[in-house]
């Protein structure tokens, strides 16, 4: 993928910047902290933390950051594209007719996006192969997140992916609902309900679900017992990690291991 830009931008001071005769790219901008305003075809938007902005060749384009004196800065992550690249022009048919949508301030995202920032610094060695793939995963993530969020509203979207990255990362300590909500600074109730209004599913559902794949990882990969796994796991017992295994897979653990490793 031809990339002609990719970057981070943080300004203390107010700043204007004006392509109004067109863009020659396609831009992904996802606002991360501040705030700013966009005229996007004569449209004005104004743009706020976790909002991704999304303008193709030959949209006009306008940025205005306005900082008084107690404004915070307003920082953002920035990719723009080459306006021949097929992969891109496809990735763009689904969002052709959005200008602005909310996806959130993801960890995961920012990580991906960061990477490939130094990747692109790096003047004489820099890989575009690794630019190539981790701009698609960055394309290809906030896919995820914008169809995450098509059935709920901002704020449930951004509180439910937090809480769902937070479980992911956590899954195999002994995390309580306390846990999950405090990562998020909610009550109980009201992180199990956002959560399960998102995804159809319990907070610790979600967290047995993942444990669960990560138990039959290690199961494939061999080398522990079976009860070392459950414990690796974030189960408290064997006991209760053999019953939820065959309720989810149809099978015990130990049919599993002779299954996939019948040696």
């Amino acid at each position: 993928m031809r990339i002609a830009t990719a970057g981070y931008s943080r300004h203390t001071r107010s700043f204007y910047s004006n392509q109004a005769h067109g863009l020659k790219y396609f831009l992904v901008r996802l606002q991360t902290e501040g705030f700013c305003q966009a005229i996007v075809n004569g449209t004005l938007y104004v743009i706020r933390p976790g909002d991704l902005l999304l303008c193709k060749p030959g949209d006009s384009y306008e940025l205005m950051i306005q900082l008084g004196t107690n404004e915070p800065p307003s920082g953002d992550y920035f990719l723009s594209v080459d306006h021949n690249e097929c992969w891109m022009q496809e990735w763009w048919e689904d969002y052709k007719q959005e200008v602005k949508l909310n996806v959130g301030i993801d960890e995961m995202l920012i990580s991906i996006w960061r990477h490939l920032v130094y990747e692109k610094r790096r003047v004489k060695d820099s890989n575009p192969d690794i630019m190539d793939y981790l701009s698609r995963s960055i394309l290809l993530h906030l896919k995820r997140l914008i169809t995450d969020g098509v059935s709920s509203n901002t704020y449930e979207r951004s509180v439910s992916n937090q809480i769902k990255m937070f479980i992911e990362k956590n899954a195999t300590e002994p995390i309580t609902l306390k846990d999950v909500s405090m990562s998020v600074g909610l009550s109980v109730s009201r992180a199990s309900q956002l959560f399960k209004q998102a995804f159809n599913q319990s907070v610790m559902d979600y967290a047995i679900e993942v444990r669960l794949s990560i138990a039959k990882e290690r199961i494939l990969i061999g080398g522990s017992t079976l009860q070392e796994v459950s414990f690796l796991c974030g189960f408290a017992n064997y006991t209760h990690f053999n019953r939820l295994f065959r309720l989810r897979f149809g099978m015990t653990p130990s049919e599993y291991r002779r299954q996939v490793r019948p040696q």
